[in-house]
């Protein structure tokens, strides 16, 4: 008997054991669960904040702080009686500007209806020596009709003047090279004119609170397109959107 009852209590034993087991494993199984719904929860806390902090630090374009006119005497490129209207503020002697000059060349070929550029001086006389006599240069030219011609020589040949102590006879070469009147071309690179046409160029960029070469204001919103594509779909998304006016 003594046995037996041994052996039913053996059984009842490893009867509660199974329970307590079985137990166990459904409370590990319930708290995989939670922490499962957990790392889901805290994923999805994670990704819309990182989705709201993108929204936020996205950087929003900056409009122009005073009304950006085209006037008469700006040098204009392209569709004349374009709705968008590219203004650029550029040194010649900048390398970044010249970098930008072939992208805005087949910005304006492949934009042929619709879109006009307009380059206006900002010359960085404080940091570039011969920014504010290549603007003379470039003025000059246009004097005789060849103002984007020698815009494109000065930039294409950048390296060549742009130590240069005096950097005069560089132009007068272009200059004849452009079959300009030498003399004339001479004489208005010292006018006072031209100094005076610069100086409002600048004038109008230091309104707009232009501090570094190139700035582009796109229809009086400044862009900062980092290739020609984002140009491009710039440009393309103004030009739709003037249309739909």
């Amino acid at each position: 008997m003594e046995e037996e009852r041994l052996t039913k209590r053996e059984k009842r034993d490893l009867a509660k054991e199974e329970k307590r087991r079985e137990a166990e494993k459904q409370e590990t199984v319930a708290k995989s669960r939670k922490l499962l719904i957990w790392f889901l929860v805290l994923g999805g806390v994670f990704w819309l904040g990182y989705k709201i902090y993108n929204f936020f630090s996205a950087p929003i374009p900056e409009t122009a702080v005073a009304p950006i006119e085209v006037y008469e005497n700006d040098w204009i490129k392209g569709d004349i009686e374009a709705g968008v209207t590219l203004i650029e503020y550029g040194d010649f002697q900048c390398p970044a500007c010249a970098t930008y000059a072939p992208i805005l060349e087949r910005l304006l070929e492949e934009t042929p209806d619709g879109f006009r550029i307009v380059f206006r001086h900002f010359p960085l006389a404080q940091i570039h020596k011969n920014a504010l006599s290549s603007s003379k240069a470039a003025e000059a030219a246009g004097k005789q009709g060849k103002f984007w011609e020698m815009h494109d020589v000065l930039f294409e040949t950048q390296s060549d003047w742009e130590d240069e102590g005096d950097p005069k006879d560089k132009f007068l070469e272009y200059a004849r090279q452009l079959e300009l009147d030498e003399q004339m071309f001479s004489n208005d690179y010292d006018s006072g004119d031209i100094s005076e046409k610069i100086t409002n160029d600048l004038t109008s960029g230091n309104a707009l609170q232009v501090n570094a070469t190139p700035t582009f204001y796109l229809n009086g919103v400044k862009i900062q397109p980092k290739s020609y594509e984002e140009f491009k779909s710039m440009v393309d998304t103004e030009i739709r959107g003037y249309q739909l006016e």
